[in-house]
């Protein structure tokens, strides 16, 4: 991977990172909500879920990083737990998606280092 891969994978591995680790936290926060705020809570994270999703595939077609595809499929399973309000599996199953994304990243950093750019 050259330097310059390099630090395509590792920004998109980390904002991917980050996007992932709100979005969990998001879903543990529905179960508290009023029953009249759930429908538009699980709405809103319905559509962050689908646009991180897509970044996603997008990272997968512009780097060529299978990982990304596998964290895409996570976050599908995501998606399907909240569909049917089962928001805590959902936000475990984040964890899991991050997986992949996290190898990217530290494949990425490894160039990085060597080359003395971190």
């Amino acid at each position: 991977m050259t330097p310059k891969d390099a630090v395509m994978q590792y920004h998109m591995a980390e904002r991917a990172k980050l996007d992932i680790m709100m979005l969990a936290h998001q879903l543990t926060t529905v179960p508290t909500l009023k029953k009249e705020d759930k429908p538009g809570a699980k709405f809103v994270l319905t559509e962050l879920l689908s646009v991180l999703r897509a970044d996603l595939d997008g990272a997968a077609s512009v780097t060529g990083r299978a990982e990304f595809g596998k964290a895409a499929e996570g976050i599908d399973e995501v998606l399907s737990l909240v569909s049917t309000n089962q928001f805590g599996i959902a936000s475990d199953k984040c964890g899991e998606a991050m997986i992949p994304v996290t190898s990217v990243a530290a494949d990425a950093f490894s160039v990085l280092s060597a080359e003395k750019l971190i």
